[in-house]
């Protein structure tokens, strides 16, 4: 059976509330296609159909639709009863007002005096993201499908839409299609998505957002212009800062980015210069990306409700994210050979080393120790500063194959971490936890 992501997160206060509204752990794959993502015989796709949905404020949606009473009121999904924590995503009503995605609910609340809060309910999204998935797969096969995030997707849907003699892409027939995964998903979930249609993925994403809500957009070769004419902060992968630095070179739209020089682009930002050059201009010949192989990095990163800066507490955090990345590995059978230990502190200033490790481990006994060494060389949190989000990343990763170098000089206790995950799994996090020394 399929764990959810938000199984593995671990509640840190008492509250029985923390222990049901555990926050979406899934998170996307990459932020934009990689250079090494293209196809080197292709300029661009010409026979291809790509489709990306989007679900309007998923989160949100969701419990306007589970909950009658807040259908048409400003809402936000994140936060904690106190009012502690960020918002997830708003309602179309709350953005009315400016409340957006990263947001602090108090400050969201500053300028939505009448928002809703509602807790973040993970397991419950992503449950949802499954019933969606096997819709998805009425039309295409999974090789066809990606899911980019909790609430994104893009499906291949070239063979469904291509003329029998030409094999060119039959966009009428591409829009009836679009059309019926609306209404699929609408039928299966009673949930509103916005769909954009294009010949390659980067396209089909912006168009995706061009009308929202619960919108379609189609971006066939002849609609360039269309793309052309818009901000440039529409491509994906630029952000604020991106697009400070294009606008330096006059920048702004995506016309204009089309027609940069690539050896100025190349100049100022590397290889990602000119993949952005070619997201710009429809040269995005990048496919569904399914991983092949086991993942090159397992993170975690906790923003912590009360601030901390007491050696015991800290402590304590750094062994429930060990646990939440032992736990991660042991499910994908990996092993990590490499770790990274992050802390923000409440000036928001950050501080990281990293380590590697003598032996490849999953063990969180293992984890914490060296997680705690590299805590060590960092500087402590303080009672005037301390620290708001403590983080740790798994690298070097290999597959488990159940082996291990015995220590002749450590008298060492093996656990049967797998069987404990289960149990966990089945009867709650409380059911059994293992001590760790400090």
């Amino acid at each position: 059976m399929k764990k959810a992501s938000s199984f593995f997160f671990i509640p840190r206060e008492t509250d029985s509330f923390f222990e049901v509204f555990k926050r979406v752990r899934l998170m996307p794959l990459y932020s934009h296609p990689h250079f090494k993502d293209f196809n080197p015989n292709l300029i661009e796709h010409k026979d291809r159909c790509f489709v990306h949905i989007d679900f309007d404020a998923f989160y949100a949606q969701v419990e306007q639709r589970d909950n009658p009473k807040l259908r048409g009121k400003p809402i936000s999904v994140g936060g904690t009863p106190d009012g502690k924590g960020i918002v997830m995503t708003a309602s179309y009503e709350a953005r009315a007002f400016g409340v957006d995605t990263g947001m602090s609910v108090w400050q969201a609340k500053k300028i939505c005096p009448q928002l809703i809060s509602i807790p973040c309910y993970g397991p419950k999204y992503e449950s949802i993201m499954e019933s969606i998935m096997e819709v998805l797969q009425m039309f295409a096969p999974p090789e066809k499908i990606e899911q980019y995030s909790i609430d994104e997707c893009f499906i291949d849907i070239s063979y469904l839409v291509k003329n029998s003699s030409s094999k060119d892409i039959n966009w009428k027939e591409a829009l009836r299609v679009s059309r019926q995964i609306k209404s699929k998903i609408r039928i299966r979930e009673n949930l509103t998505t916005s769909l954009g249609c294009s010949y390659n993925k980067t396209y089909a994403k912006i168009a995706s957002k061009l009308e929202k809500p619960d919108g379609l957009t189609i971006i066939t070769p002849k609609d360039k212009p269309i793309i052309y004419r818009l901000p440039v902060k529409k491509i994906w992968g630029i952000g604020t800062r991106i697009m400070r630095r294009l606008s330096i070179y006059n920048i702004f739209t995506i016309g204009d980015l089309a027609n940069a020089q690539e050896n100025v682009l190349r100049h100022e930002f590397g290889i990602n210069g000119i993949v952005y050059r070619k997201l710009a201009r429809g040269e995005d010949t990048s496919e569904i990306f399914h991983k092949q192989t086991h993942e090159k990095g397992i993170s975690h990163q906790h923003t912590l409700t009360t601030l901390i800066y007491k050696s015991n507490d800290i402590q304590q955090e750094i062994r429930r994210i060990c646990e939440y990345i032992g736990r991660k590995l042991r499910d994908k059978n990996l092993v990590t050979g490499y770790l990274v230990l992050i802390i923000r502190y409440e000036n928001l200033k950050y501080a990281a080393k990293d380590l590697k490790l003598k032996i490849y481990t999953n063990d969180d006994r293992e984890l914490f120790s060296y997680a705690i060494e590299i805590y060590k060389k960092l500087p402590p949190p303080t009672s005037k500063i301390k620290a708001r989000l403590f983080g740790l990343m798994a690298g070097d990763l290999h597959i488990d194959n159940k082996c291990v170098n015995f220590d002749l000089f450590n008298n060492k206790v093996f656990l049967p971490y797998h069987t404990l995950d289960e149990l966990k799994y089945k009867h709650g996090e409380k059911i059994i936890r293992v001590g760790i020394s400090t």
